[in-house]
């Protein structure tokens, strides 16, 4: 995949993302080395947050995006943003319990059931939990979420200065003074986090741009010039977080209807984005009379402290539910049972694996297949495919189907049909698979790691 940076240059989005997770490490082995005397690389463990709502391949990108940077799968764990938060908010305060003379404050009680919102820049991830008896978290409804984050309300406050000052003196102020230019988005940033519902919004902007400032009479209304900055009206403002807002409290209310989150009794929301006042009397306006709305101090440090958390842990997060349904692609002969006959040719109908909604225990074995092989060549290919129909087709198409990855599987020799046993388990961020054959015994293992590539299943 190709990505541009900010003046249009073209890059390689493995190296660049390699490149920065690495730029980050080396700064914090620097420091660790300076405050621990022979500290080496296999000491420390990494953990990568990324948002709920990627998908498998997206994930896989970010684990091998951490090894070009010098980071091993063993000293890896990827984490999902608003899981890390809320491991963290289950050492938060939130409660004061009086029992007797005694008190205490704490965070969920056993089996108490919550929503994580986490607010950041591209997405808007949510994640609905309940806590075992154990502590640990058990997820109740799979990740969701959408492109609402902080960053829209930045690009409309740019689209508006665009607009006022002119698209081809703001493309020449990007590219004649790119410093600027960034003080300019950052300035944006911060302010944007700190602007009241019913307030105006100022923005410095440097000489050169307040000379070439003529309001046309379209914007006359909300904008205004001052001696050193530009001011959006605060109706002007109403309407650019309303966009980001109601789409979000729309998807959380429609959550919060399913059966599946029935009981729900607390929405912690986390994330820079958080801090927004718009976005605060929006969700205690909509949800204060039947949950508990609670918005963590320092609400953009909560994921960066809840990762450091899961990372100390050995199963924080002890089930997910399956976003999709998974399964084989294959040109079948005949189906008995769990026994599927593989010919060549032909169209492909779709195998299950795991279903749509489906509760997975990390680590455990989710699915086991019986798979008879007929392939003449030395390999068997196995294609699995994801479904986002809450009832999948039996014949795959383009429309409907997502090919993620592909099992090979190298046959034994001198034989013409051969039984596997596939054991299939999900660990994390991949699935873990280990074909038996029948005959021999003998075993291969692997994993479909999600990224269109072909993974081979080699004997142990």
């Amino acid at each position: 995949m190709v990505i541009k940076e900010m003046g249009g240059k073209p890059m390689k989005a493995m190296a660049v993302f390699a490149f920065c997770i690495e730029y980050i490490k080396d700064k914090v082995v620097e420091r660790l080395r300076q405050a621990i005397h022979g500290l080496d690389d296999d000491d420390i463990h990494w953990v990568v947050t990324v948002p709920a709502i990627w998908n498998d391949q997206a994930r896989q990108f970010m684990i091998e995006a951490s090894e070009k940077a010098n980071i091993g799968k063993d000293n890896l764990t990827l984490a999902l943003e608003p899981e890390g938060a809320a491991m963290y908010c289950k050492y938060l305060a939130m409660d004061k319990k009086e029992r007797g003379d005694e008190t205490e404050l704490k965070a969920f009680d056993e089996n108490a059931r919550f929503m994580v919102i986490d607010l950041g820049g591209g997405t808007i991830d949510i994640t609905v939990s309940e806590v075992l008896a154990t502590g640990q978290l058990r997820e109740i409804y799979n990740a969701t979420g959408g492109p609402w984050g902080g960053n829209y309300i930045n690009d409309q406050i740019i689209k508006t200065l665009k607009e006022v000052i002119g698209w081809s003196v703001m493309g020449r102020f990007k590219s004649d003074d790119f410093d600027e230019y960034l003080e300019l988005l950052r300035d944006v940033e911060q302010r944007k986090r700190s602007v009241k519902h019913n307030s105006e919004f100022s923005l410095k902007i440097s000489k050169d741009l307040q000379r070439k400032i003529e309001i046309p009479d379209s914007h006359k209304k909300d904008v205004q010039k001052e001696k050193k900055s530009i001011k959006l009206s605060a109706s002007l403002m109403k309407k650019i977080f309303s966009s980001s807002v109601d789409s979000m409290m729309k998807h959380v209310e429609g959550l919060l209807e399913k059966t599946e989150t029935h009981g729900v009794s607390t929405i912690l929301l986390v994330g820079g984005y958080a801090a927004s006042d718009f976005v605060q009397r929006a969700f205690r306006e909509k949800f204060h009379k039947k949950y508990r709305i609670i918005f963590p101090l320092t609400p953009d440090m909560i994921v960066l402290k809840g990762a450091v958390i899961t990372g100390q842990l050995v199963e924080a997060i002890v089930g997910r539910m399956a976003k999709y349904h998974y399964g084989f692609g294959l040109s079948t002969e005949a189906v008995s049972g769990r026994i599927i006959s593989i010919g060549e040719g032909g169209e492909k109908t779709f195998f299950p694996l795991i279903k749509k909604g489906q509760k997975i225990k990390v680590g455990d074995v989710v699915t086991e297949y019986e798979v008879v092989l007929k392939a003449k060549s030395k390999w068997a290919n196995l294609e699995v495919y994801i479904t986002e129909e809450d009832e999948p087709r039996n014949v795959i198409d383009e429309e409907h189907f997502t090919k993620v990855g592909s099992i090979n599987v190298k046959l034994p020799k001198f034989k013409k049909e051969s039984i596997l046993v596939l054991t299939i388990s999900y660990d994390e961020t991949e699935f873990n698979v280990v074909a038996t054959d029948r005959n021999t015994g003998r075993c291969f293992v692997g994993n479909c790691r999600f990224l269109d590539k072909d993974i081979n299943l080699k004997s142990d």
